[in-house]
């Protein structure tokens, strides 16, 4: 055991001294870096799509997205869990986000036409995975539910005399939630039914016999009494409707013309190993260093209603946005100004604690005090120290000032197209800010961090 332990030792020391040599010549070669940050997956791609989304053939995509919108869909991931959007900001990082708009804009529209706004987790299970009945039965619960809804509320139609023509106003006014309802349960059967043959066809392509025959049996059927009496339920309610209130509601069970909220799926998508959801692809340390603004743009606006919500994901770590543009080893201006859009958003992210309990400013004082030969600070892009301290210091500035403002100023800042001025948000004097802040917000190692060797401070 003496020998071994002595034996380990030596071998791990000359892979530590390995690695030292080559931290050099990987920091002195930017294309060597750029391929070792940027991998593509070495699996074949799931749909055509997906490879020419690899292969950076962003006209071809745009067209494939209109003939093939399915291939945007959820159900088709590569190795890594991502869907196309996910792979398009994974894997095209050394490209201007501006480059990507049109393609992105392309695959948001074709999700429309695939993802719909039903009860369903985005991603397919295999089928032996047990989960996967546990969500089958689940989601039939939820469907009865949404057709007992619609029996009631035709037996209301029917059982209430013509006479009563307040009753019969609210009939009008509850048709159309009664209407989304019976949207969203087709929707969900339809997506059973798509389920249904992928397991069928599964099943078909396995050469080993097991007992998953029955349960499909059991889908089947399920899902085939429902649809039948979803149809007549619907019918019957439609029927009603017209002999009580003179309403012809046909048309208004069609989808045509309708957002079915696919893209708005898509965008909430954080069914892969880190939970990321295309925001935070785009975010990343190690992420676009370009375009980042214009990216959360063309993302966010697309359901501005629901910007919030797409900006408050966590990951698996529990880190927010905010976190992972904060984790960046050098800040560049692009960072600076995602930074500003992000908080102008959304001003509680900056108080977010991660798994840990690291808000974003931890962040900042983690990147400050990281040892000097660590692998994040050699390979910094070739920046100094002195470099990379004063853009730390920059951007604790500029994080303080959004704290010492609080909530209701930082709406100010918010960009749409123009850039923000950090002199206009980073305080006239640290010092005097810091103090001001609430204990809740100021962490321990904030004064440790500005008497650490920062001579530009010196004079406040």
């Amino acid at each position: 055991l003496p020998s071994l332990k002595s034996t380990m030792a030596a071998l791990i020391a000359d892979e530590r001294s390995t690695i030292r040599r080559l931290f050099p010549l990987i920091s002195e070669s930017p294309a060597l870096l750029q391929h070792a940050s940027i991998s593509l997956p070495t699996a074949p791609p799931p749909s055509e799509l997906h490879a020419l989304v690899n292969s950076k053939k962003w006209d071809d995509a745009i067209e494939r997205c209109k003939t093939h919108p399915g291939e945007v869909s959820s159900q088709l991931r590569d190795e890594r869990g991502y869907t196309v959007l996910h792979s398009l900001l994974a894997y095209n990082r050394a490209t201007d986000g501006d480059e990507l708009i049109p393609l992105i804009s392309a695959i948001l529209r074709a999700a429309e036409e695939v993802d719909f706004q039903a009860e369903f987790p985005l991603g397919r299970v295999k089928y032996d995975d047990i989960y996967h009945m546990k969500q089958f039965y689940h989601d039939i619960e939820v469907i009865k539910s949404d057709i007992a809804s619609i029996e009631t509320a035709t037996e209301q139609i029917l059982t209430t005399p013509k006479e009563n023509k307040a009753a019969i106003a609210t009939f009008t006014t509850e048709a159309f939630k009664i209407l989304n309802r019976a949207e969203n349960c087709k929707k969900k059967l339809e997506l059973l039914q798509e389920e249904n043959l992928h397991i069928k066809k599964e099943l078909s392509e396995s050469k080993e016999k097991t007992n998953n025959t029955d349960d499909l049996c059991v889908r089947e059927e399920l899902v085939n009494k429902l649809q039948s009496k979803f149809s007549d339920e619907i019918k019957r309610y439609q029927e009603s409707q017209k002999e009580v209130t003179g309403a012809d509601l046909t048309a208004a069970t069609s989808t045509d013309g309708r957002r079915t909220e696919g893209s708005l799926r898509l965008l909430l998508d954080q069914h892969n190993r880190a939970k990321w959801s295309p925001l935070h692809l785009i975010c990343l340390q190690g992420g676009f260093t370009r375009g980042k603004v214009p990216l959360l743009l063309i993302l966010l606006q697309e359901h501005p209603d629901s910007s919030q919500q797409l900006l408050k994901l966590l990951d698996r770590q529990n880190r927010n946005v905010l976190h992972h543009l904060t984790e960046i080893s050098v800040p560049t201006d692009d960072t600076f100004q995602a930074v500003h859009y992000v908080i102008g958003q959304e001003y509680s992210l900056l108080l977010q604690k991660d798994d840990r309990g690291k808000t974003p400013l931890d962040y900042v004082f983690d990147r400050h005090y990281m040892h000097a030969n660590s692998a994040r600070s050699r390979l910094s892009n070739g920046n100094t120290v002195e470099e990379r301290y004063e853009n730390t210091y920059l951007l604790l500035q500029v994080l303080v000032g959004y704290l010492e403002r609080g909530e209701g100023s930082a709406g100010t800042y918010a960009i749409n197209e123009e850039e923000v001025n950090n002199d206009d948000i980073i305080p006239q004097n640290l010092f005097h800010a810091v103090c001001r802040l609430p204990m809740g917000v100021c962490p321990e190692l904030m004064f440790k961090f500005l008497f650490k060797g920062i001579t530009s401070i010196e004079k406040e």
